[in-house]
């Protein structure tokens, strides 16, 4: 073959290899603001330890997804909830909550985490003065916890917990014990307070990605009251490639029974909280 036609041959595979990337399908993944930026490749990196348990989920599911082109950017929840009812592009944001509100501009996913809701974690040291505020379940009667003046709790500022805990910290009575902080989590592990509301797998991955921070023993404790697991999807605009997405995603995830995607979230969770989670899954209608 002469040199030249090789040459010829190399160029035109060459370019036929950039129009076929440039005709992939393009997605925009979204995360909060405040995330760290992600590689406009897409690529995954080898080392995800320091990431939530649900960035690794979608960078799981992602690395699997090779016919489109993944791209990346921040926003706020209101940006992200604008921009997939706007239809000219198609943003996905996964982690998100399903809402009728939502499912009214976007496309939902099969779930892809089940998670434990928020409950009581308390310093192992001040567990047994919990006692007189469990029911015979062993769930927290939050109002009787709240209103212990030997017990110093805290939540995190300009944040809802749901129904069946905002109205027992909005309604609290009594002196005020219940403290707003933006990282009460690190208030905990520093034992400046006795304990704080949150899903265990958040306060787990902080210890975990911080060296710094002591490692106060804690336990945690379900809120009593009506329970399920929280379940996250991935959420996608309502255009042809957000259908063609959401369509290849649940058909990943149908041929992974095993869901190991889900793997590093269980492993943040206690025996206990694993138990406590596949009870809920149980008891899900689902």
């Amino acid at each position: 073959m002469p040199l030249s036609f090789r040459r010829l041959l190399i160029a035109l595979v060459c370019v036929c290899l950039s129009n076929l990337a440039e005709a992939q399908p393009q997605v925009v993944w979204l995360s909060l603001e405040g995330s760290p930026k992600r590689p406009a490749s897409g690529v995954v990196e080898s080392k995800v330890q320091a990431l939530p348990p649900g960035e690794q989920a979608r960078r799981w599911l992602i690395e699997r997804l090779p016919n489109f082109s993944h791209q990346h950017d921040n926003a706020s929840v209101a940006r992200i909830e604008q921009l997939m009812a706007d239809g000219r592009e198609t943003y996905c944001y996964a982690n998100a909550l399903r809402t009728p509100q939502r499912e009214a501009s976007a496309l939902f996913s099969e779930p892809v985490l089940h998670r434990l809701p928020s409950r009581v974690i308390i310093r192992a040291d001040r567990q047994s003065l919990l006692s007189p505020h469990l029911n015979g379940r062993g769930q927290v009667q939050l109002r009787s916890l709240i209103d212990d003046p030997k017990l110093q709790g805290a939540v995190t500022s300009l944040r809802n917990y749901g129904p069946l805990i905002d109205p027992v910290l909005s309604a609290a009575s009594g002196p005020q014990r219940v403290t707003h902080y933006d990282t009460p989590s690190r208030m905990l592990m520093a034992r400046h307070i006795d304990w704080i509301i949150s899903e265990p797998a958040a306060l787990a991955g902080l210890v975990k990605n911080d060296p710094d921070l002591p490692r106060t023993p804690t336990r945690s404790f379900e809120v009593a009251g009506p329970a399920a697991a929280v379940v996250t999807y991935v959420m996608c605009g309502r255009t042809a490639t957000g259908r063609q997405l959401v369509s290849a995603l649940n058909r990943l995830m149908a041929n992974h029974a095993g869901r190991p995607w889900e793997q590093p979230y269980v492993e943040l969770l206690d025996s206990n909280e694993r138990a406590d989670l596949m009870r809920l899954l149980r008891q899900s209608p689902r």
